[in-house]
């Protein structure tokens, strides 16, 4: 027998014995800690399922609940003849669909029983109003039911025929200021996203339900299972808990539900069977909803250890083994492999003069003693030639070496080579420097050690264009240190290494610093684009945005209003306290009309005092476009007109603060569809502007043709 099978024979026969004691002994320990770190884990794993369920929730109900609070709305539900009221409204309801996540509401109201609506495409545009609910509808006895009920809010799973559509229902009661119920409002999120967010993400081994205080299912993998509209169904037609667990599973998880109500915070486990097996349950009270949330996990998924070797024991009959081998190898192995080890390091230090003519240790150690001599006289024979030869190809290696990199270090570029790993392998003396760190020290490091997470993240995606397609990519970047905490923008080419059977290897990038240059860039388009002193829009600016809005008026067929506003009291500011109070007040004046309009609004300044001001998609009615364009004006009129307190800084580290009043003359008219000439639009408006300053100042003209 050779001494490979007698080492085989020998530590199979300890590792057999060694095993069958650890198998009895750590079965019994897994199992107890294994009970242990279920319990732990199904309540990360129910907190987890509970807070991924109420986050989009939540948001919308907090959106709903701020909508409710609205006065307009509240008076629309009050007085929803009103015209001007209803539009109010309906303005509020609009604002609030653009919040919220599926771009939809619904407003019912409790004087009118009418029901307004609009959707994420926008489709009810104009004709909010949808129907009329009716008691005896039976699409419409969840309004009834809620009005009936004590709760300020629902969240619920309902299919509403008249609309065609399911979704998870938010309904908040609608107040008005006495804290009389005038109504209903809410939105709905999309069921088929929620769910997939929610219940419908698979995990081996989980199941997830959400049930109402009613024990009605609310959300579940199996849709079937789901009790829709089960906030206007009698007792006895609820799709509850009866259908997923035994009698008596089903009255233990009622006992911890009403152990819950008491303790909102805690997460209750407890076994049940499921499908035929034995689960472990979590139950968490989500108290924002009204639900309950039931996570299932099947034990198969609950093992934390099988037969791992912790115990001491282990480890002594380890150390006992590892002693027994160690014994064996020392005696047929180690012993006459150092021996042959302690000759090769002689060799290796050009020492040839020991006699390798017998062979050292037994049968294979022995037959590999005779072939190391036989190389040792090969290596005898040729070591001459081979050193002669080596150090000449050295040399010319290391002359090339040092030339290239004289080269590469005098360049005003960053150039460095990363490998396939993304880790840097060589660069440039002024890479180095940008690191503050050696080309010894720099090898096998990461963009991660010297970038910020951002950075890191937005090199590899482009290094990875490079490394994972092979091609070549020239590219801005923007980088900042984690040494310096500076960001820096780069012109970057990065291209592929390749060997010579076409296999990528490397890339090699090469980066120059441009951020100078771009600072350059930023600020000639701010001086092109905006007012210096006050940087609203010039007229290069506003001419631009403002063909952009006519065209977007044609296209819409909708009105937008231009308003010309001229300061009536500035130039006594001017003449009594210098131009550095006039650019202070100017500075406030256009803080104030931003504030005035919405973001999609143009705000500019033509100079001197004069200031313009575009709104756009104001109606589809001329008259009520004049309408909201006036109201517009008059809260610039109002706003301008507040006093102004300037702090100019005075000789001899003094500063003087000054209050002054100035009001304005604003002239406004109408652009649409079929009125597009720039030219006639200003002119009107300008016009109107000089009838205000002619009739008192301080006020609002609207241009009319003269007769």
């Amino acid at each position: 027998m050779n001494l490979k099978a007698k080492l085989f024979v020998f530590m199979t026969a300890l590792f057999f014995l060694f095993s069958t004691f650890v198998w009895f002994y750590s079965d019994f320990l897994f199992e107890s800690i294994n009970e242990k770190w279920a319990e732990r884990f199904i309540k990360k794993q129910v907190a987890f399922d509970k807070n991924r369920t109420l986050l989009p929730i939540l948001r919308e109900l907090s959106l709903t609940r701020e909508m409710a609070n609205e006065p307009d709305l509240q008076a629309m539900a009050l007085h929803e003849d009103d015209p001007i009221v209803r539009q109010k409204g309906l303005d509020v309801l609009e604002r609030y669909r653009l919040l919220f996540q599926d771009r939809s509401y619904f407003a019912v109201f409790v004087k009118t029983q009418h029901n307004y609506a609009n959707n994420a495409t926008n489709d009810f545009k104009g004709k909010e109003f949808r129907y009329t609910l009716s008691t005896s509808e039976s699409n419409d006895a969840w309004f009834f039911k809620i009005l009936g009920d004590n709760e300020s809010f629902w969240v619920n799973v309902n299919k509403n025929m008249r609309l065609d559509s399911t979704k998870v229902w938010i309904d908040v009661v609608l107040e008005s200021g006495n804290g009389q119920k005038v109504g209903i409002v809410g939105t709905g999120v999309d069921f088929e996203r929620f769910l997939r967010e929610s219940v419908g993400i698979e995990q081996e081994g989980v199941h997830n339900f959400l049930i109402n205080k009613n024990f009605a299912v609310q959300l579940a993998r199996d849709t079937t299972l789901i009790d829709y509209n089960s906030l206007t169904k009698a007792n006895g037609e609820h799709k509850t808990i009866d259908l997923l667990f035994s009698k008596h599973d089903v009255e233990q998880i009622k006992k911890v539900i009403n152990m819950l109500y008491l303790e909102p915070e805690k997460v209750e486990t407890l076994w049940v069977n499921f499908e035929g097996s034995k689960h472990l349950l979590g139950i968490a009270y989500l108290k924002e909803i009204g639900w309950f949330n039931l996570t299932l996990i099947d034990p198969a998924e609950l093992t934390l250890m099988k037969n791992i070797t912790i115990l001491p024991m282990l480890s002594l009959l380890f150390l006992v083994s590892l002693v027994c081998v160690g014994f064996t190898l020392n005696y047929l192995v180690l012993k006459p492999l150092s021996q042959l080890k302690a000759s090769m390091k002689r060799i290796e230090h050009g020492d040839y003069s020991m006699d390798l003519s017998l062979p050292r240790g037994h049968d294979e150690i022995a037959g590999l003693s005779r072939q190391f001599n036989e190389m040792i006289a090969f290596v005898r024979s040729n070591n001459l030639a081979l050193e002669d030869r080596i150090h000449e190809r050295t040399l010319g290696l290391m002359q090339s070496e040092a030339k290239l990199n004289t080269i590469l270090d005098t360049v005003e570029a960053f150039i460095y080579i990363k490998d396939t790993q993304y880790r840097y392998v060589y660069a440039n003396k002024k890479t180095c420097d940008l690191f503050g760190v050696t080309l010894e020290t720099l090898i096998g490091h990461e963009d991660c050690d010297f970038f910020d997470i951002e950075t890191t993240q937005n090199i590899r995606k482009f290094d990875s264009e490079v490394i994972e397609y092979g091609r070549k990519v020239t590219r801005e970047e923007t980088n900042m240190s984690l040494q310096t905490g500076l960001s820096t923008t780069y012109l970057s080419t990065k291209i592929p290494l390749l060997n010579e059977d076409g296999t990528l290897y490397a890339l090699c990038g090469i980066s120059t610093d441009i951020t100078e240059r771009k600072k350059t860039e930023e600020l000639v388009r701010e001086l092109a684009f905006h007012d210096t002193l006050t940087h609203l829009p010039n007229r290069r600016m506003f001419d631009e945005r403002f063909t952009f809005l006519l065209a977007q008026a044609r296209r819409h067929h909708k009105w937008g209003a231009f308003l010309v506003i001229d300061l009536d009291n500035f130039k006594p500011l001017n003449d009594v306290f210098g131009h550095k109070a006039g650019d202070l007040l100017l500075t406030d004046v256009a803080a104030r009309l931003n504030a005035c309009v919405r973001q999609s609004d143009i705000v500019a300044r033509f100079g001197g005092d004069e200031f313009i001001v575009a709104l756009s998609d104001l109606s589809k009615n001329e008259e009520n476009a004049k309408v909201e364009a006036m109201r517009v004006a008059s809260k610039i009129l109002f706003h301008v007109r507040a006093p102004y307190v300037l702090l100019l800084d005075e000789e001899e580290k003094k500063d003087k603060v000054i209050t002054h009043e100035c009001t304005a003359s604003i002239g406004v008219t109408l652009f649409g569809y079929d009125k597009q000439h720039k030219e006639h639009i200003f002119s009107e408006a300008d016009r109107a502007m000089y009838q205000a300053k002619q009739k008192g100042r301080n006020r609002i003209e609207f241009y009319k043709e003269s007769v």
